[in-house]
Parts: structure tokens; sequence; C-alpha cells
């Protein structure tokens, strides 16, 4: 392969063939199978509109390659390595080709090597992971997230505003030593407000990464985990009704949930969550939000929470689920409010599953609750630290008991008292 003063072609191996082929003009394409060496100080340009690496080919970089193409696809065994980078443009900036169109720049990585490389992305509409069809190599490609699925063992730096990376459906996977440089809201990862496709990193003992997340370019919610042991953490983002995990109360939240879990089972020694303000319910309050994780149906967790900074709030020791569709592998933040909670005056535990525990809603949105029954002559029947809907009233008589409930909205706020009755029937029949 050689680059001439006044024509630029590219030999291509396909099935044993040797061929030229143009690179520019409509359907033009390169075909690399080989090895190729980009020494250090030279740079190797491809602006045909779909460029293709074979299973064999073994690219060491050490200089630049620069591509203009709209279509990328890279067969699984196709190897990057060197000290190098790989520069992605806007195919309409094609200094070659200028026929062709601005857009993203479409790329199927195909769940194959790690790209031990820099990869900068200059493309301001987007690089979009993408099912690009085999150009005839028959190998046998992923499916599903991993079908496009892009592994970068390098860095990806997100080089200038509005170069963001489009998940599209799939994964886009950081190895040990994998980064993202220049995230911001202006350079981020974009899930399309979909559940498949996640952002994922494997970590270390104790690694920090940041998942520069956003639905839209207009949007930005980024999670940092620390992880407490090895192995990969995957992470999304949706909005409410894409998450379809029911929100008691979402004016009291901010219309977004990040999907979380790894493999194999570890602990998240550190979590924060940020989010945009435009998303904020109409009773949302950042100061007294906390972050909550889906129990089931339509019940939310709220754990210790610190909220160091506006939209910010952080949380530890998180034990994250292995199951992508596992309720506990969801979070958002609810901020709380004594005007939300219901305390009912009457539970029937007598076993059909329908009121069987002395349940009060929107407990869960409290940072800290102590909850105190006692009988008419005072004395204590339960007490609970952190009640959680539990009490069904065990051995007790039927009749009526006393509640003293006390609840925090933040760690740091005062505490609030609610005293009232409850009234125990177990004989009673829908």
């Amino acid at each position: 392969m050689y680059l001439a003063k006044n024509i630029i072609i590219t030999l291509c191996a396909v099935a044993g063939n040797l061929a030229l082929y143009a690179q520019n003009g409509s359907g033009s394409f390169t075909n690399d199978n080989s090895l190729v060496n980009i020494a250090s100080g030279t740079t190797e340009i491809r602006y045909a509109e779909s460029v293709y690496f074979g299973p064999q080919a073994n690219w060491v970089i050490d200089g630049t390659l620069e591509i203009y193409s709209r279509n990328i696809w890279i067969a699984p065994g196709a190897t990057f390595s060197g000290t190098g980078k790989i520069v992605i443009y806007n195919p309409g900036d094609n200094p070659f080709y200028p026929q062709m169109s601005s857009g993203p720049t479409y790329i199927d990585g195909n769940n194959g090597n790690f790209i031990d490389l820099i990869i900068e992305n200059h493309n301001q509409q987007n690089l979009t992971l993408a099912e690009v069809s085999d150009p005839g190599y028959n190998t046998a490609n992923p499916s599903g997230e991993m079908a496009a699925q892009l592994n970068i063992g390098g860095s990806l730096d997100l080089a200038i505003n509005s170069a963001h990376i489009f998940l599209n459906g799939h994964n886009l996977a950081f190895g040990l030593n994998g980064k993202i440089d220049n995230a911001s809201r202006n350079r981020m990862v974009l899930t399309g407000n979909s559940l498949k496709g996640h952002l994922i990193k494997e970590f270390g003992t104790g690694g920090t990464f940041i998942y520069p997340l956003g639905i839209t370019p207009a949007d930005y919610d980024p999670a940092t985990l620390t992880a407490g042991a090895p192995g990969k953490i995957y992470v999304t983002l949706v909005d409410y009704f894409a998450a379809n995990k029911p929100i008691q109360k979402p004016a009291l939240g901010m219309d977004r949930v990040w999907n979380i879990y790894a493999t194999p089972q570890i602990k998240a020694t550190g979590l924060s969550l940020q989010h945009n303000s435009n998303s904020n319910g109409a009773l949302y309050i950042d100061r007294t939000a906390s972050i909550a994780i889906c129990q089931q149906a339509s019940l939310w967790n709220s754990v210790s929470t610190s909220n160091p900074a506006l939209g910010l709030h952080s949380t530890s020791n998180v034990l994250l689920s292995t199951d992508a569709q596992a309720n506990n592998s969801f979070f958002t933040k609810l901020s709380a409010s004594v005007n939300t909670l219901t305390i009912p005056n009457l539970f029937t535990p007598n076993g059909d599953g329908v009121n069987d525990a002395f349940e009060i809603r929107g407990l869960e949105l409290f940072a800290e609750n102590e909850l105190l029954i006692v009988n008419r002559w005072q004395n204590e029947v339960f007490k609970s630290k952190d009640y959680r809907n539990t009490w069904t009233g065990e051995g007790l008589n039927e009749g009526t008991y006393f509640y003293v409930l006390r609840v925090k909205e933040t760690q740091g706020s005062e505490w609030k008292v609610f005293k009232g009755y409850i009234t125990l029937i177990r004989s009673f029949k829908k």
C-alpha cells in the first residue's frame, strides 16, 4: 500500500484475489487484510465511502491513520497497536471525495480485539455504532448488543464539541487501561433512550471511571463508579418511560434512570450520579434528594446519600447485580417531602396478600426513619430503625395500636415527628 503524489490506490486481497480499487466515488471502498505499518511522523489516509479491516489485518500505527469514510467495518481478529493514533473525521469533510455528504461515521467493531491506540473523534455529527455488512469474509459476527460492539484498550478522545458517540443499541467497551478523554456536556456518549447498548469499563481493584452519558446531545447525566473488586461494570441511561419501572410520585424525581450492573457481582465502593436540572420534576428538591434503587414494582429504596454539588448525589458500598433486567439494576434520584408520606390507620394481616403489612408510602424517600409501636397501655410492641414496611403485627391481638414515626429528609436535617393510631384487623374480608 502506498501514497503517490497524484494517485492514491489500495491493494486489496479478498478471497485470495488481488485487485485495485480507487478510493473516490460512490460505492468505493478499501479492504485491508494484511500487515500494515505506519511509521512515526507519517500519515496514511482512508477516504473511500467504506473501509474494511479483514480478520488478518494487523495494523501497527506509530504515526497517524486518518479516516474520512462513512462506514468502518472491523473483523473479529483484526488487530491495532502502536504509539500513534486513528483520527476519524466527518465524511463530509473529505478533501479527496467532495461529493460525499456530511453525516455520522458508522463503525462496526464486531466485538473484536481491543484497539490499543488513541482514537480521536472529530466528527461533529457523531461516531455511531452500527452494523455494517461483512464485505465477504463470512466471519462469525456477534448479535444483539455485541453486534457492533467497539472495544478500546487505549483512549477515546472526544476531540471537538459535538463529537459524541452514539451507542445505537450496541456496547462501547473499555479495557483495564482504556479511558475517555475530554468528555463534557458538549462531548459525551449518547444512549438514545434505549436500554439496549451499554458503556462498559473493565476495572482492577479500586479503579474509578466516569461514564459520560446523556440521552440526547442536549442532556448530560454522567455516572461515576469506583469498583471494590476486579470486574466489568455496565451502565446506560434512559428516562422513566423507557425504564418501565413505575415511580409512585414522578414529580418528586428527575426523569432519569441509570441501568447499572456488573460481571461478576462486585461492590461499587463509590457511586455518584449527576443530572441535568432540565429534567427535574415539579416537586423535585435537589438538597432533599437521595439515590434510590428499584426493589420491586413501584417500590424504590432510598439509600444514604450526600449532595456535594447541585445535581450531584453520591453513595457508597452498593452491591451491583449481575442481571441487567433485575429490579435492583435500576437507579434514580427522588426527593423527600413530609407532604408525600401516606400513613394508613388500618391494616389487615390475614395472609390474603392485600394490606398484610403496615405500609407507610413515601417512607423510602427519606434519608433516615425510626418507628415505634405501642399498645393502649403504652407497652412497646414493635420498634425499628430504618423501617422497611415489614411489620405484620405477628403475635398480637386485633385492636388499636399507636405509632410514633420520626423521619429525616437528609442526613443533616432535623427529625420530623408523626403520631397516630393504627387498627389491626385479621378477620377482615373483602
